[in-house]
């Protein structure tokens, strides 16, 4: 019983910390450079995700392997066509043909 007190502490206490921010957003007046700076947060925090599986998958750091050229070349597609799906699109029959390559 104990573990689900916590759990449910945990929970309340996540959400309460981001509806705040939330719902404060809109009534309070935030400076133009915490804006500007707050546009980033999201991309950083993407990277921060998904780059060391990327470079390191599996947690061994290995040069040669097949997300990085197939990751290229789904980035190129996102930034030519502007859309995440071309990134998807390309990205992925890339790695699995590079994977069936190799």
């Amino acid at each position: 019983m104990t573990m689900w007190i916590v759990v449910v502490l945990a929970g309340i206490a996540t959400f309460s910390m981001r509806f705040v921010f939330i719902a404060l957003f809109g009534v309070i007046a935030v400076p133009p450079l915490l804006a500007r700076a707050l546009r980033y947060v999201a991309p950083a925090v993407l990277a921060a995700i998904t780059v060391p599986a990327f470079v390191a998958p599996g947690a061994l750091f290995d040069p040669i392997n097949a997300f990085v050229p197939a990751g290229i070349l789904g980035g190129l597609a996102a930034w030519r066509s502007k859309s995440i799906g071309a990134a998807f699109a390309v990205g992925l029959p890339a790695l699995w043909l590079i994977n069936w390559l190799v």
